[in-house]
């Protein structure tokens, strides 16, 4: 578990990164009430020791047929403040263990410099960017009667949508195509639980930013008067990505050396309540609710988490070439990289109805935040280490579902099928002309 041992002993570092983020996370509070929980932790266990010394004491006496008053006053002297002590102490820890989760990870040395997303910084380009269609894939699909948000919205609300026909079937030939691909790399697939508990989730991301973008289910308030009912043994909260999951699917274990990296592609839905997004992308299935995602996911020894790092962010690259969708690839700043990543980039597509780039990836390597938090180790040689996770969208389908309609818009009332997709897809045009 992530300690304040942990940070004394890196204490240089962690500073250097929160002035690089320009973090206001509060480093010396933490610092100062773990000197303050240390300092009554020694008070307690010495009166502690005193008052199991006086207390062997009185025995002695009484055994001897002697008085012990004054001893016993001692003890008893000393309880409400053994007891005022235990409160603090108690108090004190819950402080620190949430001020431990919530500390920033120690970003990498390459991380660019900036105070927002304008300042993150394109490293390459792939495909032809210059199409512009005077339609966004809202129009086009709705016009097409593959998508239909009016009658999602009257049963759900906003940002909700079915899919329909072709798009429904272009849904499920994403994530075939995607699990195949990566299955031939070594990833083995993942169904995860669609559901977490809150001591887990407050491991695998910073809650205290993250909580608001969660759906948390919760028994009824009348839950006493129901009565053939299993009651819930906590709340629980929807994955917003397969990731935390994954993350949280081996907490407390130890990999022998020879395990690792373990790799994983998670397959599942994601739910996001979308907070803080009012007026932002409302038309379409580009920012909604609910959407498939496909996640890989790895668990490494840290002297090979880089090397990994580079092929989790070629792999995500790989599956977007092979859709033919141009992209760039950007290196997210120090003041958009987030809590938990050391280091992030992030993939955005060419959208021609919008005529701009917009995120389809993001791949992070956490290092060894999360399995801080998680107890997450390996054994190499009789030596326990922490191991680090990484962490990139391999496919976003409902976001690629519109790269590849306004992408791949014929003009004609036809979208052409992606060559990578025709064999699930069995036809290579969705839609009739005219």
């Amino acid at each position: 578990m992530i300690t304040t041992k942990y940070v004394r002993d890196h204490i240089q570092e962690i500073r250097a990164s929160l002035e690089k983020r320009r973090s206001n996370y509060p480093i010396d509070d933490l610092l100062k009430l773990d000197e303050q929980w240390r300092a009554s932790k020694t008070e307690l266990q010495e009166m502690q020791t005193k008052r199991n010394k006086i207390s062997m004491e009185v025995a002695k006496l009484k055994k001897e047929g002697k008085e012990a008053n004054e001893q016993i006053k001692q003890v008893a002297d000393m309880k409400d403040r053994m007891q005022e002590l235990e409160k603090d102490i108690d108090g004190m820890q819950k402080k620190i263990e949430n001020l431990l989760l919530n500390m920033p990870n120690v970003l990498h040395e390459s991380v660019p410099y900036g105070a927002s997303d304008e300042n993150n910084v394109e490293i390459r380009r792939w495909g032809d960017a210059t199409k512009r269609i005077d339609k966004g894939h809202e129009e086009i699909l709705g016009g097409m009667g593959l998508i239909d948000i009016e009658r999602a919205a009257k049963i759900s609300g906003a940002r909700f949508y079915f899919l329909k026909g072709d798009i429904a079937l272009l849904e499920h030939a994403l994530i075939s195509f995607g699990l195949d691909e990566l299955a031939k790399k070594g990833y083995t697939p993942i169904a995860p639980p669609l559901m977490m508990k809150r001591e887990y989730y407050k491991s695998v991301t910073a809650l205290g930013d993250f909580e608001e973008q969660l759906y948390k289910v919760t028994d009824p308030a009348d839950v006493n008067d129901i009565g053939d009912y299993e009651k819930m043994e906590e709340d629980l909260y929807m994955i917003s990505t397969a990731e935390h999951p994954m993350a949280a699917m081996h907490s407390g274990e130890v990999f022998s050396a020879k395990e690792l990296p373990l790799r994983y592609v998670g397959i599942s839905p994601a739910f996001r309540r979308e907070a803080g997004s009012h007026g932002k992308d409302t038309k379409g299935i580009f920012r909604v609710h609910q959407f498939y995602k496909l996640e890989q996911f790895i668990f490494s020894k840290p002297e090979e988490s880089w090397k990994y790092y580079d092929e989790l962010l070629a792999n995500s690259e790989d599956l977007v070439q092979k859709l033919g969708i141009p992209y760039h690839v950007i290196d997210i700043c120090t003041g958009d990289i987030g809590v938990v990543a050391a280091k992030k980039n992030d993939i955005e597509a060419y959208m021609p109805g919008q005529g701009k780039y917009r995120e389809i990836v993001s791949c992070s390597n956490c290092t060894d935040w999360q399995s801080l938090r998680l107890d997450i180790k390996y054994d190499e040689s009789g030596e326990r280490r922490y191991v680090h996770t990484l962490n990139s969208t391999a496919l976003a389908i409902s976001r690629i579902i519109v790269a590849i309609t306004e992408n791949y818009y014929n003009g004609d009332g036809t979208i052409t099928v992606p060559k990578a997709l025709v064999p699930y897809m069995h036809k290579d045009v969705i839609g009739k002309k005219g």
